[in-house]
């Protein structure tokens, strides 16, 4: 059994908790490190949870297998200095780092120090969006012309006016900060590295802090065009779509695979909802033990923070193509 210590027990790190404790066969939770203990001392019990505020009490007194990151963006840099010492494998929640050259420094020394570094990137454990990769590896749809992708909705995580969450600081460029970067992400690993972008971000509900509509109309190196939404200002909505030479794919709220594949007919897949987050965090248990890669690749998560650092640059230049 991987024992893992969490670092931030929010909302989203209990879920994290949740989806291996007593559902896992090869991946735990054992211990949170909190520099304020009574303050989640009902959260710890609530997971069974020891608490822990030094790190090397913690590890006198504990196995641990590796660390998890569910922390506020801006800290992970520094987070993960004071972590590398103890030589364990670190997974962070994303985004990796707000900019790029934050990102580069957390990578450079990870594998300095020949630690496993893993982003959380859940999407990529969906059962359809491994059917839709799949079948544009076995050229199934032909060469890709264009490609395009939306997650929007409320987040109970932005709607909480005291949650770091809402601050600008960390989430500078609204819904694309924690939702429509699972797009890009998943972009970039179908189609390679974005030439250019132009930003489009702007408040429409003003009962909020965080811009509630962004647009990014994306060029890839290949030439090819994409488009990405994120909208906080509705209901929940999840959609990707490829088009090819020879026919369209797409996955619309993470499950129906609706595709058009030469002069078939449409077809329609709907696979089951499986849990990610446990996915995911196996696999990171399993490149602990047999000592390999996670599949969210590195130089795939650097692509997607310049692609994030640029789109920023767009908005403050009101629209404009800015390079990646």
């Amino acid at each position: 059994m991987i024992n893992l210590a969490i670092v931030g027990l929010g909302k989203w790190g209990q879920e994290l908790v949740k989806s291996v404790n007593f559902n896992s066969k090869i991946v735990r939770f054992t211990t949170v490190i909190s520099r304020n203990p009574e303050k989640i001392k009902k959260k710890a019990k609530k997971n069974n949870l020891l608490i822990y505020q030094n790190l090397n009490d913690l590890f006198n007194n504990s196995k641990i297998d590796g660390f998890v990151l569910c922390t506020p963006h801006s800290l992970h840099e520094k987070q993960i200095k004071n972590l590398v010492k103890y030589k364990k494998p670190i997974f962070v929640e994303k985004p990796l780092a707000l900019n790029s050259s934050s990102a580069k420094r957390i990578i450079t020394i990870c594998k300095k120090n020949k630690i496993l570094l893993a982003i959380g990137h859940n999407r990529r454990f969906l059962e359809s969006y491994l059917y839709l990769r799949n079948q544009i590896h076995k050229n199934k749809i032909g060469k890709i012309t264009h490609i395009e992708g939306c997650f929007s909705g409320k987040s109970s995580f932005t709607d909480n006016k005291k949650s770091w969450r809402n601050k600008i600081s960390e989430t500078p460029l609204g819904g694309m900060t924690g939702k429509g970067i699972h797009i890009t992400d998943l972009m970039i690993n179908l189609n390679g590295k974005v030439h250019k972008v132009l930003a489009r971000s702007k408040k429409i509900l003003k009962s909020s802090k965080l811009d509630d509509v962004t647009d990014l109309i994306l060029e890839f190196n290949n030439g090819t065009m994409g488009y990405v939404s994120t909208i906080l200002a509705t209901t929940k909505y999840w959609e990707i779509k490829v088009f090819g030479s020879n026919g369209w794919i797409k996955i619309f709220n993470e499950k129906e695979v609706i595709q058009k594949i030469g002069k078939k007919k449409v077809q329609k897949i709907t696979f089951r909802y499986k849990n990610i987050e446990k996915k995911e965090l196996e696999e990171f248990a399993n490149c602990i033990r047999l000592k390999r890669n996670f599949p969210v690749l590195l130089n795939e998560v650097m692509e997607n923070t310049k692609l994030f650092e640029a789109s920023i640059k767009s908005k403050k230049l009101k629209s404009k193509f800015v390079k990646v």
